[in-house]
């Protein structure tokens, strides 16, 4: 039997990164009475590791944003919070604009509800609203509005 090159290897890390990161993604747009958690949270963990693999810092970062995405999701808040913090801490290193910073402050206020970090919540919260009203791209706003609209809204917003 023969072996895969490094290459080859490199090409399968980063093909399984991408399709377990879109599985993931997918699963959270799902019905939450129709949710396969276990399915989710496998993917999330499998587009991680393959993207730890053959990823950059950027790469790495959207894994953890998911990560912190599906975990608030299965009510996780404590891991949830603790990758939202991660990602918070490489969106103010390194200024993110867009859909980017709109998914962050959205996903980062999501584990906050779920770590009950009820005005970290709301201030979060706030802060993606005027975010997302800054995406001048029609499409990327699209898309951040389909997981904007499963971010729980704190009272009195």
């Amino acid at each position: 039997m023969e072996h895969p090159t490094p290459e080859e290897i490199a090409r399968f890390h980063r093909y399984f990164a991408v399709e377990a990161n879109n599985e993931a993604w997918q699963r959270t747009l799902d019905d939450p009475a129709e949710r396969d958690a276990t399915a989710m949270l496998n993917a999330a963990h499998a587009a991680a590791y393959h993207w730890a693999v053959v990823g950059n810092d950027l790469n790495a970062f959207r894994a953890t944003l998911l990560l912190a995405h599906v975990h608030a999701y299965c009510g996780h808040g404590t891991l949830a919070w603790l990758y939202a913090q991660k990602c918070e801490e490489y969106h103010q290193r390194n200024q993110l604009a867009g859909w980017e910073a709109s998914f962050t402050l959205m996903i980062v206020a999501q584990a906050a509800h779920a770590d009950g970090r009820h005005e970290e919540h709301k201030q979060l919260y706030e802060r993606a609203a005027t975010q997302i009203a800054l995406i001048e791209d029609p499409t990327d706003r699209e898309i951040v509005e389909l997981t904007w609209k499963s971010i729980p809204v704190p009272p009195n917003a």
